[in-house]
């Protein structure tokens, strides 16, 4: 019985995600966002993709170390034949432990009910959907979600958790989401409370979210035990100390998510390297990072953009990247189709295998700007926003052959922007890749370099936060 209640309570859930999206502005919409953050803060149940569309990650907190296990069955009901996966729980810095587990065997089109069982504590039963056809599904992407802490309002991490939520919620009102790409700070002090106050948002209990490293979550140390993610790159000469890069896929796109707070090129470019000969058939490569490249939407930001530049544009170059995502600025831009740091082709609302990458930067969910310092790079900007200030979400609809980004402010009905990206092949109409130069080569060792250098300071400013770090394990390992 407990579990068929269980099973309602997760359909009262979703029904609350949905009203919340639409009346976000009523008192009654404070009061469902009330239950829902009483109900899903303290453990912070969130997916996360597995290495394909047959696998899901799962985490979440509980105050005791534990064998956790995910029960999942087919339908909306758990019953007895319900399968079970076993985990492994790792030490969070808070005093609590998180737990991830890993599904596989998934098949496509299915509903699946699932349930996370640790010491004291048994989740609600929420359920997600597999994709029919995993090379036709749609994404969310949104980046600078800030769940914040703020010393002058207890209830911050609430108060933006419940921005997202919404935000979610709106773009989840549009059409079946099967993945969230969140392009980095989804914190903004990297506190264990802001992740919780993040995966507090219901959607991530219905499709896993793919998050990336902001320098905002470089902070503390929380997001390393936070996710659990696919594929992760282990052997660097540089450590990413809350997480490296790691890869994924769905039906015939590899999806490549970095850390460009780490400045090792060496060591991104072994990884995606290895990543792609892992996945010599996808069609479709798609890069996340945080820090945007090529939009000069904050002038004092551009000497830093510049050698981002140098050490990301190759890398794109080289392995044929698609798309590239990214955040930081929180100003919206698309540039044109970009090979060599130059325009290959003009921005259009439909582009055949271009020849190069289309870099994409969108706003900020809970802290959009409108800055007077503001500037353009018209030099390989295609399209760009007005910074008015505004929620601004973007859905990515993958097919075979294409892909769609349609761009939302919330509580609008119409997309404000919207472009596709064509191919007619595997290739595409990218250039025929070349190795890389020397200058590429020594500009990637001097990264790596600074990289190490960077780690120290890293090391010095979580020590002087009181964090209880190894200095080893920040500069060199993962």
């Amino acid at each position: 019985m407990k579990k068929i209640n269980r099973s309602i309570l997760s359909v009262i859930l979703a029904a609350v995600m949905m009203f919340t999206a639409a009346v976000p502005s009523f008192a009654a919409g404070d009061l469902l966002w009330e239950h829902v953050w009483n109900e899903e803060y303290n453990n912070g149940v969130i997916l996360f993709p597995g290495s394909d569309e047959s696998e899901m990650n799962v985490s979440w907190y509980s105050a005791t170390e534990s064998e956790p296990k995910v029960i999942i069955d087919e339908g909306i009901v758990i019953g007895d034949d319900a399968k079970e996966f076993k985990g492994y729980s790792v030490a969070a810095p808070d005093g609590d432990f998180a737990n991830k587990v890993t599904v596989t065997d998934l098949e496509p089109g299915k509903t699946y009910s699932y349930q996370c069982i640790s010491e004291g504590f048994e989740s609600n039963v929420y359920s997600f959907k597999t994709d029919a056809d995993p090379n036709v599904f749609s994404a969310v992407y949104m980046t600078d979600i800030h769940t914040s802490h703020d010393d002058a309002n207890p209830n911050g991490i609430k108060d933006t958790a419940e921005i997202f939520n919404s935000t979610l919620g709106e773009a989840a009102s549009r059409k079946r989401i099967s993945l969230l790409l969140s392009a980095g700070d989804q914190a903004s002090e990297g506190y264990e409370t802001e992740y919780k106050g993040y995966s507090s948002a219901l959607g991530l209990k219905s499709f896993p979210v793919a998050t990336t490293i902001g320098n905002h979550d470089r902070k503390g140390i929380a997001y390393k035990t936070f996710n659990n993610v696919p594929n992760e790159r282990e052997k660097n000469m540089v450590a990413s100390y809350i997480g490296g890069n790691y890869w994924f896929t769905r039906g015939d796109v590899l999806f490549l998510v970095v850390d460009s707070n780490n400045a090792s090129g060496m060591d991104h470019r072994d990884f995606a390297k290895d990543a792609i000969d892992a996945n010599p058939d996808a069609k479709w490569r798609v890069m996340m990072a945080h820090h945007d490249l090529y939009s000069g939407r904050i002038p004092h930001r551009e000497s830093e953009n510049e050698l981002l530049r140098m050490i990301w544009g190759p890398i794109a170059d080289e392995f044929a990247i698609d798309l590239v995502l990214l955040g930081h600025s929180h100003y919206y831009t698309v540039t044109n189709v970009l090979y060599n740091n130059k325009t290959a082709a003009p921005y259009a609302t439909t582009m055949t295998d271009p020849a190069g990458s289309i870099y994409m930067v969108s706003g900020s969910i809970t802290r959009p700007r409108d800055d007077d310092e503001i500037g353009l790079n018209g030099e390989w900007i295609g399209f760009a926003n007005d910074p008015d200030q505004r929620i601004i979400y973007n859905i990515l609809d993958f097919t075979e052959d294409s892909v769609t980004v349609s761009s939302y402010y919330k509580g609008e009905a119409e997309a404000f922007n919207s472009y596709t990206i064509v191919k007619t092949s595997k290739e595409g109409g990218h250039p025929k890749q070349i190795l890389p130069s020397f200058f590429d080569s020594f500009v990637r060792f001097a990264g790596t370099v600074y990289g190490l250098f960077n780690n120290i300071g890293v090391y010095g400013d979580l020590k002087d936060a009181g964090f209880d770090v190894d200095f080893f394990e920040v500069v060199f390992n993962n």
